[in-house]
């Protein structure tokens, strides 16, 4: 039934608007009533997952500092018994001949670099240690957190319309960029 008002001759189909409309709210209100406490509860969820994470990162970094001073006592320590053996080792020299004198600098020397590279040695395995603790106790939590964010299939399905839609908006953005120009 052409009317004559152009091309397109567009009809209001009332009824269909009306069950369609109607439609529309009874799946919204089945996706608030069920599936958006569930989508809460989860989040709440990762949400108190990630504050455990920073709580635990929180206790790592305590022991790391706790580490830090117990190894900054510890080289002092080392320094001040270096220090008391130089000066034994020279009341000692003193009182021998003079090659002994010699001999006993030499080891005395020896003593304080092989203390000092022990001690360099030390801090080393201990920073490497505790880097290699916290990188895996990190790694091991991120994934448990990734794991269990994408278990469900509504999760991965929800992140998978994420990231479409993600890309629509670039891609419109793009589009809206070339149409400018």
């Amino acid at each position: 039934m052409n009317t004559g008002g152009g091309v397109y001759d567009i009809t209001w189909d009332w009824p269909v608007f009306v069950s369609q409309l109607f439609g529309f709210a009874v799946i919204l209100g089945a996706l608030s009533k069920w599936v958006a406490p569930q989508v809460r509860t989860v989040m709440r969820k990762a949400q108190r997952t990630i504050e455990e994470q920073m709580t635990e990162s929180a206790d790592a970094a305590t022991e790391l500092a706790a580490a830090e001073r117990a190894f900054a006592k510890a080289v002092a320590a080392a320094q001040v018994e270096v220090a008391r053996i130089g000066h034994q080792a020279r009341d000692d020299a003193d009182r021998i001949v003079t090659e002994l004198r010699d001999t006993a600098a030499a080891e005395v020397e020896r003593v304080r670099r092989e203390g000092l590279r022990n001690v360099a040695l030390a801090h080393r395995q201990l920073e490497e240690e505790l880097t290699h603790d916290l990188t895996t106790a990190v790694i091991d939590r991120a994934e448990s957190i990734a794991r269990d964010l994408l278990e469900s299939p509504l999760a991965r399905s929800s992140s998978i319309d994420r990231f479409l839609d993600e890309l629509t908006a670039r891609a419109r953005a793009t589009e809206d960029l070339s149409g400018l120009s």
